[in-house]
């Protein structure tokens, strides 16, 4: 099968965090199938009227991967000119060359509405995965119309959760599949079982905004008695100051390392020293990092908003209620004195067998060739 992959969030050298998952992706895929990666984004530092889009190009095996930029422009035709730039270089680089079987896009805009697009125009049937809250699109009246003409026209929509699901139906009449984000299981090792006095708890986050709960896990630890743990705490962002002085006011300063941004070739080595993986969220659609984690068999807590509940289960870890400290302390207190009863084989094996490559190719090829399918004559 011949898959034509957008997406305006993935990987490359000056972030290696951004897309991850989505590039996981496009690798389990290239295993079975010719994938053909359009990752766009707009080059903000620089401003260019008319000057046309640059690209460049890298192929491994079965995936092909192109990188396009274009400049800004002008604020209120910005958005067009990205649109209409990115369609063209799609059309010029690659449908005037081939035709692709399917159109996979991540994230409904921009992607999903140039998918959308293709579809209508070159009559190559299009599915998009969406992995965020859709209001997070609804910048401007422009951008909710593009959402709303993307949830009428596209052939499938996919959902990472089913929390995530539940938001879209209110907004789109079509069904809506739920398949999860794909962990590269592999890249990650069982870890030995826990031996030293002090209990390691790993945070691994982005600290743009407060969203993952670093502030409410500080909170909690500073109600521990005693110095029995040391937190890890990886990300960074502009509250990252914030947070060390936040650790330094509850006086646990010297229990807190901060290792700022962990680039995603070092992750394992990271989740290697930990007996404790804490992820307190206020909102998440899905929770890579809780499986990262429960690759190395390592046991986790996580809160109820939307969807580590369906990843966490009794025999890997803890759910407690969002924004909720007391319940939270408890919790650490809870699996810090019954680590050895959380069994990191039957953890490890639990992330493997529902979230890793296999599965996810299953699921996936299954709703490729339904949609294919369907549109015999394209």
């Amino acid at each position: 099968m011949n898959i034509l992959l957008l997406t305006h969030s993935y990987p490359d050298k000056t972030n290696s965090w951004r897309g991850s998952f989505i590039k996981e992706q496009a690798n389990a895929l290239s295993l079975e199938n010719y994938v053909t990666v359009v990752f766009f984004k707009v080059d903000n530092e620089h401003f260019a009227l008319f000057e046309p889009y640059r690209f460049s190009k890298t192929q491994a095996g079965n995936l092909t991967e192109y990188s396009v930029t274009i400049k800004r422009t002008l604020p209120f035709v910005n958005q067009l000119n990205f649109l209409f730039k990115t369609y063209k270089f799609i059309k010029e680089e690659i449908l005037n060359h081939e035709k692709p079987d399917l159109i996979h896009c991540h994230l409904s805009y921009p992607a999903g509405f140039l998918g959308t697009i293709i579809q209508k125009r070159k009559k190559i049937p299009a599915l998009v995965t969406e992995h965020s809250r859709i209001t997070n699109y609804y910048r401007s009246w422009f951008h909710k119309q593009c959402i709303n003409y993307t949830f009428k026209n596209i052939k499938s929509i996919v959902a990472v959760s089913n929390s995530l699901k539940n938001e879209i139906v209110t907004l789109s009449k079509q069904p809506v599949v739920v398949i999860t984000n794909i962990v590269e299981t592999e890249r990650f090792n069982l870890i030995k079982s826990h031996s030293e006095p002090i209990i390691n708890i790993g945070f691994l986050g982005g600290l743009g905004n407060n969203n993952k709960g670093l502030d409410l896990l500080l909170k909690s630890l500073s109600y521990l008695e005693g110095s029995g743990f040391m937190l890890h705490i990886g990300g960074n962002g502009k509250l990252l100051d914030y947070y060390i002085k936040m650790a330094k006011d509850y006086g646990i300063e010297t229990q807190c390392k901060f290792y700022g941004e962990i680039a995603r070739d070092r992750i394992a080595d990271f989740y290697s020293g930990l007996d404790i993986f804490v992820l307190p969220s206020r909102y998440e659609t899905f929770g890579v990092v809780l499986i990262e984690a429960m690759a190395c068999g390592i046991p986790v807590i996580a809160t109820r908003c939307g969807g580590p509940e369906e990843i966490v289960t009794q025999s890997t870890g803890i759910l407690i209620e969002k924004e909720n400290i007391a319940e939270l302390t408890a919790a650490l207190k809870n699996m810090s004195q019954n680590i050895k009863l959380y069994n990191k084989d039957v953890i490890r094996s639990y992330a493997i067998d529902n979230f890793g490559p296999q599965i996810f190719i299953e699921h996936i090829s299954k709703l490729y060739r339904e949609i294919i399918t369907s549109n015999p004559n394209g």
